[in-house]
């Protein structure tokens, strides 16, 4: 009758790597905002789990998409630092 609204399995060390991850990649201050979250994969033929980020770094908001759930999520998955402007969050649907 009841059941879990969250993830299976306890995610929040991975989520906290992740921001992280991010906030050092891209150098994002600790006053700005980064939301990590782990979803499941809607689209036919993609991944089960993904990866959701989206933070925001001078009043600009970014987002990005890994295909992999967050605990597989590590440094190499992430942009280089210099497609940040590629990352930005400009209202469009979603990439795939």
């Amino acid at each position: 009758m009841f059941r879990r609204l969250g993830p299976a399995e306890n995610t929040l060390s991975d989520i906290s790597r992740v921001e992280g991850l991010v906030r050092a990649r891209f150098d994002v201050g600790g006053d700005e905002i980064i939301l990590v979250s782990q979803d499941p994969g809607t689209k036919p033929g993609f991944p089960a789990q993904e990866t959701n980020i989206v933070f925001f770094k001078d009043q600009v908001r970014y987002r990005l998409k890994i295909f992999s759930p967050v605990a597989r999520v590590a440094e190499k998955d992430l942009p280089l630092k210099w497609l940040l402007p590629a990352l930005e969050d400009n209202g469009e649907n979603e990439c795939c």
